[in-house]
């Protein structure tokens, strides 16, 4: 078994969500790294948004995920259905931008001191997960 440092969600829900939005499963592990959140759990941010669950999906998105018919209960309380979420979302933000490391900052915010700090604890994280991967006693 990997000692990867990810909880409350299975490594199918990621590889699940990384071939259905085309985003690298090791980027996931990496944001899920970073974001700490956990099933039910709330974090209220400065700028009066909280960050919900595993991938820490902000408030800001949850009129958009109300049309697609996302429910904040679902994405507080499902594993499976908060890395979609944010899979979709980190999907979009790359999408959005043609610098790769900006696009995984946007995930975090579009502030490009934030950006900058949060793409850096992202590569950091990939990285660590690359080498424990490609470590042949795991």
């Amino acid at each position: 078994m990997l000692p990867l440092a990810i909880t409350d969600v299975s490594l199918t829900c990621v590889n699940d969500s990384a071939i259905f939005y085309h985003v690298p499963a090791k980027l996931i592990i990496s944001v899920l790294q970073v974001e700490q959140g956990r099933i039910g759990k709330i974090i209220k941010n400065s700028n009066g948004t909280y960050d919900i669950g595993p991938m820490g999906v902000n408030s800001l998105w949850l009129p958009e995920l109300k049309k697609r018919g996302i429910s904040e209960q679902a994405i507080q309380s499902d594993p499976c259905q908060n890395v979609r979420v944010g899979t979709w979302i980190l999907s979009k933000k790359l999408a959005a931008r043609e610098n790769l490391a900006q696009g995984i900052g946007d995930y975090n915010s579009r502030h490009a001191p934030f950006n900058q700090r949060y793409y850096e604890r992202i590569r950091i994280n990939y990285t660590k997960v690359t080498l424990l991967l490609n470590d042949p006693s795991h």
